[in-house]
């Protein structure tokens, strides 16, 4: 009975996973505030100007990770050198709601507590396996039973908590390489990152309009944009401005945007990492 059950769950189990859809949105870039837009193969890279320099601002296409994210990136052309970090970007709902940004500091965090908790369950995992190992045991005396299965629970504990903890450190490595965290940008360098918030869900045959405001030397850049399910029908604006080649080149002189040379690079949906 037991096995018909637990087989009966495994099917149930995998035909859902064959029914779900992972949801999907589109974030579709407008002209809005005179933000000029590059496109490469659909994919889009927005420019503003200001007093101080431009700040490029690179949307996802296809986001189907648990997080909102885009890069952003800013090209000093004052003659002093400006601060910049994540500090500076702000994420507005239509209705003038802030998103909250994620910095460095609240995702490392976030690390760290979903690594105790996997050690806790690590902790629970080992108990279990030292008391199977002692009850396979039956029939040696007692004093050996106990040695094999604290051996056992030891192993499989310290096998588990190295795992988890090189995990964490591969993790922590990865956000401190990519997002976005305060920098002095000299007069004519460049220096951008990626930019974290927590994911919106969009049923489909709707969309939400967010903005996404970058204070950069004192002035606000402001980029508008609709995010729209990948199933629900919303054709690209026409009549944005159009950015040229040379401004790209000159704004992706940054280790994070140096090999896109004539725009963003293709989606996910076309086989290639969005970052890399």
């Amino acid at each position: 009975m037991k096995m018909k059950l637990l087989a009966t769950l495994m099917a149930t189990a995998a035909l859902t996973g064959c029914a779900t859809v992972e949801p999907e949105y589109r974030m579709v870039p407008t002209g809005d505030y005179n933000v000029g837009v590059r496109f490469s193969r659909g994919n889009a890279a927005m420019v503003s100007n200001g007093p101080a320099g431009a700040v490029m601002l690179l949307p996802v296409r296809y986001n189907a990770t648990s997080k909102m994210f885009f890069a952003v990136a800013a090209f000093n052309t004052s003659n002093a050198p400006l601060n910049f970090g994540v500090e500076n970007v702000r994420i507005l709902l239509e209705d003038g709601t802030p998103l909250y940004v994620q910095d460095f500091n609240y995702l490392r965090h976030q690390e760290r507590i979903k690594a105790q908790r996997d050690i806790n369950a690590a902790w629970i995992d080992a108990g279990i396996e030292g008391y199977l190992a002692y009850l396979d045991t039956d029939g040696l005396p007692d004093r050996h039973r106990r040695q094999i299965a604290y051996r056992t629970a030891a192993g499989s504990y310290a096998v588990d908590t190295a795992t988890i903890e090189n995990r964490l450190r591969r993790a922590m490595s990865a956000w401190g390489r990519n997002v976005l965290q305060t920098t002095t940008i000299d007069s004519g360098a460049t220096f951008g990152g990626y930019v974290f918030a927590d994911q919106l869900l969009i049923p489909e045959g709707t969309r939400r309009r967010i903005v996404v405001e970058v204070n950069f030397g004192g002035a606000p850049h402001r980029f508008t944009l609709n995010l729209v399910p990948s199933g629900t029908d919303f054709p690209v604006p026409t009549g944005i401005p159009a950015v040229p080649g040379r401004t790209m080149q000159a704004m992706q002189r940054t280790p994070e945007t140096w090999h896109w040379t004539d725009g963003p690079p293709p989606s996910k949906a076309d086989g290639v990492l969005v970052i890399e």
